[in-house]
């Protein structure tokens, strides 16, 4: 069984309080004041916890080549102008076989509207339409949700159905009952 980094980050606790990193280097892309604990950040604000100051729709960023084991984008790809330029440069700033970790807003939940700057909405599709992806990225795992099972055996009942069904729950069931966000790991290729 592969060991997912998206699991450790995004627990059944909530959003990763210690380090779990090891000797891993991370980069934690538009971080805000609230870092993936033990890695680099960077937004374009200077947020307390903010290693760089670099706004990432300005590439190339000033980072340099086969850098980082890991990239995260936590609820901040929606907001950048062209994701698959952002992904092209966490491939150049991974090292071989590094790791990117993908949190975005559901395109059917509230989150994804109510804030106005984002600029991109995504379904579980999304990342498959990128042209070239699979010439950069393998898609190791993917979850609506977070990316564990629920304690509550009947929400793990519909998270097994809609992982099943995806095709008829984005298309009808999401309109009553939308997820908050979407989950994906992808492994740099070389």
């Amino acid at each position: 069984m592969t060991d997912f980094l998206a699991q450790k980050i995004w627990t059944p606790r909530g959003f990763v309080k210690e380090n779990i990193l090891g000797d891993k280097k991370a980069l934690d892309v538009g971080c805000g004041p609230r870092k993936l604990p033990g890695a680099t950040g960077m937004d374009i604000a200077k947020f307390p916890g903010v290693d760089i100051a670099h706004d990432a729709n300005k590439t190339p960023w000033p980072i340099g080549d086969s850098s980082f084991d890991i990239v995260l984008f936590n609820q901040s790809l929606e907001h950048l102008e062209d994701v698959s330029c952002a992904l092209q440069e966490a491939k150049r700033v991974l090292k071989a076989g590094g790791r990117v970790a993908i949190q975005v807003p559901y395109f059917r939940s509230v989150d994804a509207f109510a804030d106005i700057t984002h600029k991109h909405f995504f379904t579980p599709n999304s990342l498959g339409l990128i042209p070239n992806l699979k010439l950069r990225f393998k898609i190791l795992a993917f979850w609506y949700g977070w990316p564990h099972p629920s304690k509550n055996p009947l929400r793990q009942i519909f998270k097994i159905f809609i992982h099943r069904f995806p095709n008829f729950y984005d298309k009808y069931l999401s309109i009553l009952m939308p997820i908050e966000c979407l989950t994906w790991e992808l492994e740099k290729r070389n």
